[in-house]
C-alpha cells in the first residue's frame, strides 16, 4: 500500500464519528491486525533478559504496561515469566476478543518453541502449567486475563494513574512512545517516575522511524524527516497515523528530564536509510542531528528512578 493513500485513509477516518470502526475494518481487510504472538514475544523475551543482566527479575512483579493495542501479547508473556500482576493501560478500548483468543490458542500450541525461547527464565514445568491454563481459557480471554492477574484499563491515561507512589516494579511499552506528543510524553515519563518503586525499572522499545515505510517499500524509513512540523501535522496529525518524530537522543533526554536515570540504551541504525541520507532532502529542523541519530530505527531504553523530583521542561 502506498503511504500517501494510507495517510489519506487515516485522516478521513479520524474525521468521522464511526472512523475507528471503519479503520479497524480496513486493517482487517488488508491483514494489518495480526494475532501471531511471535511477532512480539521474541523481542519481549530479549528485553526481559536485558533487564536480568541489569539485576532485575520479572518474577513476582507488578507491571504497568503502556498501550495494550488490539492483542495483549506482552501482558500474557509477563504472566508466563512469573509476573504477579500486569495493569495494561490504553487511551482507547481496542482489544479484540477474537484476535486475542486466536493469539492465546497459538501460544498454548507453541510449547516447544516457548521452552527454547524462555530457557533459563522460567522452569519448564511451570511454563507448561501456565500454557495449559491459557489453552483451557483461550476462548474466554477476559476470564483468562482476570485469572492470571492482567487488568485491562481502557480507556485510561498512563500519565494520570490512580495508584499511589512507588506502586509498580516495572513500567513497560513496545512501540508506543513514538505515538505520543512530546508534552504528553514528558508527563507520562514523570508519572512513570512517581509510580516506580525505588528499585524499579522503566523498559521501553521505541521505533523512531517512519511507520508508513512498513507497508510502502518505495520510501526510506527516514522519509518523514523531509517535512516541517506543519506539513507533518497535515499529513499524519491524527490518532491513527501520528508519530512524534523525536530522534533517539531526544527520547533519552526526555527520560532524564523526567527524573529517570538511563542505565542502558540500545540503538539499531537502519543502514539503507543511512546510505540514502547523502541525497535525502532533510528538513532544516533535523540538520542538528548526527546521521546515526537520524537513522535509528529501533531504540531500547532501560531506566530507573532518581531521588529528586523533576522540573517540567519548556516543551
Amino acid at each position: 500500500m502506498r503511504w500517501r493513500f494510507k495517510a489519506t485513509l487515516q485522516q478521513a477516518c479520524s474525521s468521522m464519528p464511526a472512523g475507528p470502526t471503519i479503520y479497524r475494518q480496513l486493517q482487517r481487510r488488508f491483514g494489518l491486525l495480526n494475532p501471531d504472538p511471535f511477532r512480539t514475544i521474541p523481542q519481549h523475551a530479549a528485553m526481559v533478559r536485558r533487564l536480568g543482566k541489569l539485576g532485575f527479575s520479572v518474577d513476582g512483579i507488578r507491571c504497568l504496561e503502556i498501550g495494550t493495542g488490539h492483542v495483549p501479547i506482552a501482558p500474557v508473556a509477563f504472566h508466563l515469566l512469573g509476573a504477579r500482576e500486569v495493569v495494561s493501560v490504553d487511551l482507547h478500548r481496542r482489544l479484540l476478543t477474537d484476535l486475542t483468543s486466536e493469539m492465546l490458542r497459538r501460544l498454548a500450541a507453541a510449547e516447544h518453541r516457548l521452552l527454547d525461547l524462555y530457557e533459563g527464565l522460567v522452569p519448564a514445568d511451570v511454563l507448561r502449567d501456565r500454557l495449559a491454563r491459557i489453552g483451557r481459557l483461550a476462548s474466554r480471554p477476559y476470564d483468562l486475563l482476570d485469572e492470571i492477574g492482567v487488568h485491562y484499563a481502557a480507556p485510561g491515561d498512563a500519565a494520570r494513574m490512580p495508584d499511589p507512589d512507588g506502586s509498580f516494579d516495572l513500567n513497560f511499552s513496545m512501540t508506543v512512545l513514538e505515538h505520543i506528543r512530546p508534552a504528553a510524553l514528558w508527563e507520562l515519563l514523570a508519572e512513570t517516575r512517581r509510580l516506580l518503586r525505588t528499585d524499579g525499572y522503566a523498559a521501553h522499545l521505541v521505533d523512531p522511524s517512519d511507520h508508513f515505510a512498513r507497508q510502502d517499500p518505495t520510501i526510506a524509513r527516514i522519509n518523514f524527516l523531509r517535512y516541517s512540523v506543519r506539513e507533518w501535522e497535515r499529513i499524519a496529525g491524527n490518532e491513527f497515523g501520528y508519530c512524534n518524530r523525536l530522534r533517539a537522543s531526544q527520547v533519552e533526554r526526555m527520560f532524564t528530564e523526567a527524573g529517570l536515570v538511563v542505565e542502558e540504551h540500545v540503538r539499531t541504525v537502519d543502514e539503507p536509510s543511512r546510505s540514502a541520507l547523502d541525497s535525502f532532502p532533510l528538513h532544516p529542523d533535523f540538520w542538528q542531528f548526527a546521521p546515526a541519530d537520524l537513522c535509528t530505527a529501533e531504540l531500547e531504553v532501560y531506566a530507573r528512578r532518581e531521588g529528586t523530583d523533576p522540573a517540567a521542561p519548556g516543551v
